[in-house]
């Protein structure tokens, strides 16, 4: 807001109602880091948003220069709206709001069923004006971010504390002489408790520690990004190769798990481990690391959580067919190309809860952990076992579905079949049967081969002279 005038505008896309049409705004992505810049009501804006590359902290580096040949006041605003709990109606009124004495703000839920010590917080690098935990008070009754009340007002309520729909907003304003350049820094982080985000707030609530932060963050994408190029005569092809589809499939899908068809943040059994085979080459490491998770997913009958939450591991228990196969496919995948062989004898617990009653298709719960643990070799036998099974057409059933979760009612009475799943346990059996050559393992090496052998003859009756059938139902019908 310029404070002479009145008149308020945004850095952001989006543009506020009173914003005038001279200002464009350009988008622009970089490795780690995306950057608005926009010129407007004789002050250019550069924004840029990033994360740091290990600590819980998203940085807002705004620089502000005055293209004008006057001197300027402007105030700007930071606002952001508290999710630390549950989405239902009336959980967010349980956070706490405060300030401390550089006018950062702070929030916590302690009816927060996981994570009741967790303190988020937002600060600035430069003094703070005023602020607001109240959501109400910044935008106003019916108000929203386009034209927040606020910013009609000369400064901020002050007001924190319980019982608040609950935000973080701060004013800073800044003198900014003809030509100045400023560049202000926003912070918003979480702590493992209030000394730990106290600590976050000091150490990075500075425009050198943002730089050095950015640097580092995107010396780091580049790093992973960098490890194989593709060069074809489409550009814009070797742009999505090199850069965007594996950095979301990182950030989104296995850090974020905010990708589409799931938005909740549960690791999925199956999804995760597909994504995690996109980084084989460029980090092994995560693959490896997501391997043996998923492994601690199992139940000792070798059925698996079709998704769930950490750090707690509730979740869902269903007839899913083909999610526990992922375990031993993905496996032999990353030995393949990394020959690190001793991933087969890391110790990995089972889980133990009950088993689904026969009329029961899931079961939501946090199950307990078995003793004793088992290889990751065991795991994946485990898997096997479950997943190989066998209708009146000799092809693996479909459960409550298979890899389309959508197929659901193709099978619940248990007799329906899958083709596609027949496929890739065959699939799975061989490269099993690699890894149990590799542990000298014979006998079941020698099994699952004869298994595939004995599946090719039954999906080879599944081809009804011009396309493969997708299944059976219950009933036998051809799907």
């Amino acid at each position: 807001r310029d404070d002479d005038t009145g008149e308020a505008w945004s850095p952001t896309p989006g543009p506020m109602p009173r914003t005038d049409a001279s200002g464009l705004c350009v988008v622009t992505h970089t490795s780690g880091c995306s950057r608005f810049e926009r010129a407007t009501h004789g002050v250019s804006h550069t924004l840029d948003v990033f994360v740091h590359v290990s600590e819980p902290v998203k940085f807002s580096r705004l620089a502000l220069t005055n293209t004008s040949n006057r001197s300027r006041r402007i105030s700007v605003f930071c606002y952001a709206e508290w999710m630390m709990g549950p989405p239902r109606e009336g959980d967010h009124l349980h956070v706490i709001t405060e300030v401390d004495e550089a006018g950062a703000i702070f929030a916590r839920n302690p009816f927060n069923r996981d994570f009741p010590d967790r303190v988020a917080f937002v600060a600035s690098s430069e003094p703070v004006t005023s602020w607001t935990g109240s959501r109400v008070a910044f935008l106003g009754r019916h108000g929203d971010v386009g034209d927040p009340a606020a910013l009609r007002q000369a400064r901020l309520s002050n007001d924190t504390g319980p019982g608040l729909d609950p935000c973080a907003a701060l004013q800073v304003t800044i003198d900014l002489g003809a030509g100045e350049t400023r560049e202000l820094v926003f912070v918003l982080g979480e702590g493992r408790d209030h000394a730990h985000a106290a600590q976050l707030r000091r150490t990075y609530a500075r425009p050198e520690a943002a730089s050095l932060a950015l640097t580092a963050a995107e010396a780091a994408w580049q790093a992973m990004l960098t490890t194989v190029q593709v060069r074809t005569p489409d550009d814009s092809f070797d742009t999505m190769i090199n850069q965007w589809l594996l950095y979301q499939t990182l950030s989104c899908r296995v850090w974020t798990r905010s990708g589409y068809y799931q938005p909740g943040g549960a690791f999925g059994f199956r999804d995760q481990l597909q994504d995690v085979m996109a980084l084989l080459l460029s980090r092994p490491d995560l693959t490896r690391a997501q391997i043996l998770r998923a492994a601690s997913r199992q139940f000792v009958e070798g059925d698996v959580q079709h998704w769930w939450h950490e750090p707690t591991g509730r979740g869902l228990r269903t007839r899913c067919s083909d999610d526990m196969l992922w375990l031993p496919y993905v496996t032999a995948e990353y030995i393949k190309v990394t020959g690190d062989l001793a991933i087969l004898d890391e110790r990995v617990p089972f889980l133990l809860a009950p088993p689904l009653p026969p009329d029961v298709h899931e079961v939501y719960g946090e199950p307990g952990v078995a003793d004793p643990d088992g290889s990751l070799y065991e795991h994946c036998v485990r898997a096997i076992a479950r997943g190989t099974t066998a209708g009146t057409n000799g092809l693996p059933l479909i459960g409550s579905c298979d890899w389309n979760d959508g197929m659901n009612r193709v099978g619940p009475e248990g007799r329906g079949e899958s083709v596609w799943l027949g496929f890739f346990l065959h699939t799975v059996l061989h490269e099993t049967a690699a890894m149990a050559d590799a542990r000298l393992d014979t006998v079941r090496a020698v099994r699952y081969r004869a298994d595939a052998r004995r599946l090719a003859v039954a999906l080879d009756q599944a081809w009804d002279g011009a396309w493969y059938r997708r299944g059976y139902y219950d009933d036998g019908t051809p799907l």
